[in-house]
């Protein structure tokens, strides 16, 4: 009995504590600058929040009440804006362990060790959990500085911890499966990142509806919004009802659900930890079948013996195959048809496009209907564009930073420069190729608009006859669609030249991604600071940015509600004439940045391709 729980026992510490690979990238990762700077920059935000937060929730009055109700609204502001910021780099940490070694042709040494295939795969995981469990480890003491006020605990402060980790560890199991059974580089993970933040966003959306509200639920002191029945599927929701926000109905109150469903809905914050806990080890458990599946390629197997006659076709000769016609230019061919580029491929497009038509059409019978009114036409309108443009200014971004570093990974560089092939038209292929990928993203948000244009102009109100406004004005989606390839555009000049100066993948993705998020978050903070000033001047501004432009053009009588509460007719057409003519000189902007980006893309290409095969 003591050999096996000595054999059981040393079998876990090497499992766990003495994994090489836990050990190995602990070990260097800890003594990098960059991940210095990372937690420097993880805290310096969440300490900016503190302050920030504090200093705008003072009243001037120094009661303890006034102080403890400052200090939970500032714990909440802090729990949820470090929740974000895990959901955005656990995937990030955890999904680079094993494409990095794949990207560097160094898995297969890998798989060559005596290491087992459960220590590579929890030494992948927990190896770059444990960078993110130690920013969640560093923000304690600017919690426990808020429990001196009053208002915050220590368990609620243990279970925001606590759900962030196991959003971690959830999101990062997810991305080692995806590095595990897709074979490839570090491509995968954008479609994976895509489809993390359609999920938050979709279920979050959908707990707001009634439907998914249980009678049970009561709301808080001076709040509006309910608890749903998705809180156990969603982190946001599950630490709104840690922190108060949406509190949970009593055990008692929903025991007539029965045991699973009553413990569900009494506590949504425990369920969404075990819920996440359970998936992330069945994950793990299914990940360890797929580590040498890659090794084994080609081998004979028992399913490949047994079924493999049946799946076998007749052999075809090669000279059988129909030719396909190239494009002049073969490097725009080879990105647009075959697929080669990154962002999910055809299919994500396609399907995406599929859906926003569908959503769009839903929108507009309702609107049709009577089910909504034209306030609120206009908000889901709003909503749908702005969600579809920034999935395509995702995917486009992800899709051009990828195109060289591709080349560059998989060795086909030498053999892209040793064609006949200039450098002015190799970039001016991966930017055709790109602009013709990204069509049907862009497709998408300006058919949903001509839907309420088709049904404007078939009621009569399209052009505002008989005192009832459209949906949308007719101007509007012409001046949307000149955004949208201008944002989109440069959005891709701005990838594809990260992807130049970039090595990796994911360097390139992640800069390329770090700048748009800047530019674009800059420009929405200045569009709106002066929109609050006038209304001519909130026309002029605000279609500088993929965010405020849509609900300029959509919504212009909102748009200027601020400083215009009651608009009159001339007014609203002139801000729709200064809206317009503001839109064009925007995409001109951004179309003459962009062309400097390709003047100096061109102008520097050979020199930065032979200073890093040097």
């Amino acid at each position: 009995m003591n050999a096996i729980l000595h054999d059981l026992g040393r079998g876990l510490w090497r499992l766990i504590p003495a994994n090489p690979i836990l050990v190995r990238v602990v070990y260097a990762g800890g003594r990098r600058l960059r991940h210095l700077w990372l937690r420097t920059a993880y805290l310096a935000i969440l300490a900016a929040v503190v302050v920030i937060g504090v200093l705008a929730k003072q009243s001037g009055q120094t009661s303890l009440t006034d102080l403890a109700k400052n200090a939970t609204q500032v714990f909440q502001i802090v729990s949820i804006v470090q929740l974000a910021m895990v959901c955005i780099l656990a995937p990030l940490f955890t999904a680079a362990a094993i494409t990095q070694e794949k990207d560097s042709q160094t898995f297969n040494i890998l798989l060559s060790t005596p290491l087992s295939d459960a220590q590579i795969v929890l030494g992948a995981l927990l190896s770059r959990l444990y960078f993110v469990v130690m920013l969640l480890v560093a923000s304690i003491p600017l919690f426990c500085i808020m429990m001196v006020y009053g208002g915050v605990t220590g368990d609620k402060i243990a279970l925001s911890l606590l759900i962030s980790a196991c959003t971690a560890a959830f999101t990062g199991s997810i991305a080692i499966a995806i590095s595990v059974i897709k074979i490839g580089t570090g491509r995968t993970i954008f479609s994976f990142y895509l489809a993390i933040a359609m999920y938050l966003i979709a279920v979050f959306l959908l707990s707001g509806q009634q439907w998914t509200i249980p009678p049970e639920s009561a709301p808080a002191p001076g709040q509006e919004r309910l608890m749903s029945w998705l809180a156990p599927f969603h982190p946001f929701l599950a630490l709104w009802v840690v922190l108060g926000m949406t509190p949970a109905p009593l055990a008692g109150s929903v025991a007539h659900y029965g045991s699973i469903r009553g413990f569900l809905l009494a506590y949504p914050q425990y369920s969404y930890i075990l819920l996440t806990l359970g998936g992330s080890a069945i994950l793990i458990f299914l990940s360890l079948f797929f580590v040498r599946r890659s090794a084994k390629e080609g081998e004979d197997t028992l399913w490949s013996r047994t079924f493999g006659r049946l799946s076998r076709s007749p052999q075809r000769d090669t000279n059988d195959r129909k030719p396909r016609r190239v494009w002049h230019n073969p490097v725009a061919w080879r990105e647009a048809v075959t697929s080669a580029a990154a962002g999910g491929g055809g299919f994500v497009r396609y399907s995406m496009l599929s859906l926003g038509v569908l959503l769009g059409l839903i929108l507009m019978i309702s609107y049709w209907t009577g089910r909504v009114t034209i306030e609120q036409a206009r908000n889901w309108l709003y909503l749908l564009v702005v969600i579809e443009l920034l999935i395509a200014l995702f995917i486009t971004t992800a899709t051009a930073a990828t195109s060289m570093t591709r080349e560059k990974e998989s060795n086909t560089m030498e053999l892209l420069l040793s064609t006949p092939l200039t450098s002015h038209m190799i970039i001016k292929g991966k930017i055709a190729g790109l602009v013709a990928s990204a069509g049907p993203l862009l497709a998408i948000p300006l058919i949903c608009m001509v839907f309420f244009i088709v049904m404007d102009m078939l009621t009569g109100r399209l052009f505002g006859h008989g005192g009832i406004q459209p949906v949308i004005f007719w101007e509007s989606i012409l001046a949307l669609a000149v955004l949208m390839v201008a944002f989109t555009a440069f959005a891709c000049m701005l990838g594809l030249q990260s992807s130049i100066k970039s090595k990796k993948t994911l360097t390139a993705v992640f800069t390329s991604m770090g700048i748009v998020i800047g530019v674009y978050a800059a420009t929405a903070g200045c569009a709106m600071a002066v929109s609050e000033s006038d209304a001519k001047l909130a026309a002029t501004f605000m279609p500088i940015n993929p965010f405020t432009a849509p609900f300029m053009l959509i919504d212009p009588a909102k748009a200027v509600h601020a400083t215009l509460p009651s608009p009159s007719y001339d007014d609203l057409l002139a801000c729709r004439i200064i809206a317009f003519m503001s839109s064009l000189a925007s995409a001109a902007i951004y179309g003459l940045v962009g062309y400097g980006m390709h003047r100096s893309m061109v102008r520097n290409f050979d020199m930065i391709i032979r200073k890093q095969s040097a």
